[in-house]
C-alpha cells in the first residue's frame, strides 16, 4: 500500500483549520468556549497552527459524564480548540481510510448510518428468504459483537496501523498524543464501567467516547476484520455498525466454524475478544440490529426503545403541564420520535401515542388549548396532525 506524505502540512493549513473550526461549531456557537474563541478567531486559529507546528500542543483536559441509555457508559468531552484539532485531522486523514472500508461498514461514515444497515440487512433476509431450501438447510445468523470495545482497543496495534499508512513522523506523534491522551480511558478484562474506579483505569488501551477521532479510529481498527472476513473467509452477507457485526448463511456448522475462526483473529490481531452476546439462530426468529428487530417482512423497535419512548412523552408532558417548557419543545420531541415510527413497522406505539397524549397545562394561550382528556401525555392536537 503506498503510503501517504505530508500529513501534517495540510492538518495545519490555516483554511483545514478554519473549516475545522467551522465544523466544530455546528449546533454550539452560543456556548461560551465558542463564543470566547470566536471573538478572537484569527488569533485564536494561528496560536493553534503554531502550537501544531513547533510540537507543543498538548490535549487538553477531559470533562467525563455518563449516559445511561441504551446503556451505562462513560462519555469523555474535550475543550473546543481540541475538537477542532481532532476535526482537522479527520478532514485530512478520512477520506483515505474511506477508500479502504467495504461497502457495508455503516457505522459514522457519511452516507451511511443505522437506518442504511438496517435497510441493507432488511434486503438481504428478503433476498435469502426467496431463495429455495436445498436439503433441509435453513438460513441462520451469526450476530457477533466485540466485548467493551472502546474500552479495549490496543494503542500499540493502532500505532502500527498509522504507521503502515503514513511516514509521516509529526503526524503519527500527534495522534499518538491523542490516542494516549492525559488520562486512562481502558478498562482491565472482565471489568466494567460501573465497578471500575477511575483509580483502576488504563493508559496503553481504550478510546475516549466523544472523540471524533475515537469514531475514525474505531473504523479503521475493525476494517482490518472486514477485510479477513470478505477476502479470506469470502463472507458474502456480512455486514457491520461499528462493534456490531450480523453474517447470514445456510451452513449451521459453517457459521459455527466462521466465528470460531473470527474470535480467533479478533483475539491474536486485534487483542479483542467477542462477549457473550454472541449469538447463532435462524434468521426468522428475527435480528436484533441497530435498535429494531428486523424480519424479511417487517421491522420493529426493539421492547426497551418502546418503553424508552413512552417514559420519554410522559416525562415532556408533565414539564408541559408545569409550564418548564414550551409547545415547541413538545412537539420537537414528537417529530422525533414519528421520525423514528415512520421506519418501523410499530403500529401500536402510534396508537398508543393518539390514544394516551393529551397536553394539559395551567393558563395556556387560546392557540395551544388543548383537547380535554388525560393528563400525563403530550401533543393531541399534533399528533391527530402526524397521524
Amino acid at each position: 500500500m503506498k503510503k501517504i506524505h505530508d500529513l501534517m502540512e495540510r492538518v495545519t493549513d490555516y483554511q483545514t483549520l478554519y473549516q475545522a473550526y467551522l465544523y466544530s461549531r455546528m449546533n454550539k456557537r452560543y456556548k461560551e468556549e465558542v463564543l470566547i474563541f470566536s471573538a478572537n478567531l484569527e488569533r485564536e486559529l494561528f496560536k493553534l497552527q503554531r502550537e501544531l507546528r513547533d510540537g507543543t500542543y498538548r490535549v487538553g483536559p477531559y470533562r467525563e459524564f455518563y449516559v445511561r441509555i441504551p446503556k451505562k457508559r462513560l462519555i469523555m468531552a474535550l475543550r473546543f480548540r481540541d475538537r477542532i484539532v481532532q476535526w482537522a485531522i479527520y478532514l485530512v486523514f478520512n477520506p483515505y481510510l474511506e477508500r479502504r472500508f467495504i461497502h457495508d461498514s455503516y457505522g459514522c461514515r457519511v452516507g451511511k448510518g443505522a437506518l442504511a444497515a438496517a435497510n441493507r440487512l432488511q434486503y438481504w433476509m428478503r433476498q435469502v428468504n426467496r431463495k429455495p431450501i436445498h436439503a433441509g438447510r435453513r438460513w441462520y445468523y451469526l450476530k457477533l459483537d466485540i466485548s467493551k470495545y472502546f474500552y479495549r482497543v490496543d494503542h500499540e496495534i493502532i500505532m502500527k496501523m498509522f504507521s503502515w499508512m503514513t511516514d509521516d513522523a509529526e503526524f503519527l506523534t500527534l495522534m499518538s498524543r491523542i490516542i494516549s491522551g492525559n488520562a486512562p480511558f481502558g478498562l482491565p478484562p472482565g471489568a466494567t464501567i460501573s465497578d471500575c474506579p477511575p483509580a483502576m483505569r488504563l493508559y496503553d488501551v481504550g478510546m475516549p467516547i466523544g472523540n471524533l477521532s475515537s469514531q475514525m479510529v474505531a473504523n479503521m481498527y475493525l476494517d482490518y476484520l472486514d477485510q479477513f472476513c470478505k477476502h479470506t473467509l469470502k463472507i458474502h452477507y456480512y455486514i457491520r455498525y461499528m462493534d456490531d457485526v450480523v453474517i447470514l448463511h445456510n451452513d449451521l456448522r459453517e457459521i459455527h466454524r466462521i466465528r470460531d475462526e473470527i474470535g480467533s483473529f479478533v483475539q491474536s490481531n486485534l487483542r479483542l475478544q467477542l462477549n457473550d452476546k454472541t449469538a447463532i439462530r435462524p434468521i426468522v426468529h428475527g435480528i436484533e440490529f441497530v435498535g429494531w428487530r428486523i424480519f424479511a417482512t417487517h421491522r420493529k423497535l426493539r421492547k426497551c426503545s418502546i418503553k424508552h419512548m413512552k417514559r420519554s412523552l410522559k416525562r415532556v408532558a408533565r414539564l408541559y403541564a408545569d409550564g418548564e417548557v414550551d409547545i415547541d419543545y413538545c412537539l420537537s420531541v414528537l417529530n422525533s420520535y414519528f421520525g423514528i415510527l415512520s421506519h418501523s413497522d410499530d403500529y401500536a406505539m402510534r396508537k398508543w401515542i393518539a390514544d394516551n397524549t393529551v397536553l394539559q397545562r395551567k393558563e395556556i394561550s387560546h392557540d395551544e388549548t388543548p383537547c380535554e382528556g388525560q393528563a400525563g401525555g403530550a401533543f393531541d392536537r399534533a399528533t391527530q396532525t402526524e397521524l
